[in-house]
């Protein structure tokens, strides 16, 4: 019975030229397939998203993050950044994993009740105070004095 065989090797060996259209290869190091497209271009065959397998932790400077790019006109639209980039773009500080608030749009983020209540995105004035509860979900505000001045 006849057989029909892909070309196969490692992916820094992927053909750039004297292709055909429609020639399939295959990276035996990466487990991904490439389709030419014409001469000169190839395109790769995606991994549907549910087959890979869940990462158990991330390296942010080396771990990328796949992100469909909706301004990209035409071609691939898909993109990577890094996951630290991603971050940085996020305007969340390095180093952090939860999440995070600023002030104002491209401001510093951080948290609103910060470590102990007094280095937070919010702070307190002098007749006021607030309390965390201790399963970090919400924190209470009360006023002491509220002070309309004078005319």
């Amino acid at each position: 019975m006849p057989r029909i065989q892909i070309k196969r090797g490692l992916k820094a060996n992927l053909p750039t030229s004297s292709m055909l259209a429609g020639e399939q290869f295959y990276t035996t190091d990466r487990s991904t397939l490439h389709v030419a497209t014409d001469a000169t271009t190839r395109q790769p065959v995606v991994t549907p998203i549910d087959d890979l397998a869940t990462m158990p932790s991330v390296d942010g400077a080396a771990d990328l993050v796949l992100m469909h790019d909706a301004s990209e006109a035409a071609g691939v639209k898909e993109k990577k950044i890094t996951f630290d980039a991603f971050k940085a773009a996020l305007n969340i500080p390095a180093g952090t994993t939860d999440e995070k608030v600023a002030v104002v749009s491209g401001g510093t983020a951080g948290y609103i009740w910060g470590t102990d209540g007094t280095d937070g995105v919010l702070r307190m004035g002098p007749t006021m105070s607030w309390v965390k509860d201790a399963g970090n979900g919400y924190v209470t505000l009360d006023v002491g004095v509220i002070d309309c001045g004078s005319f």
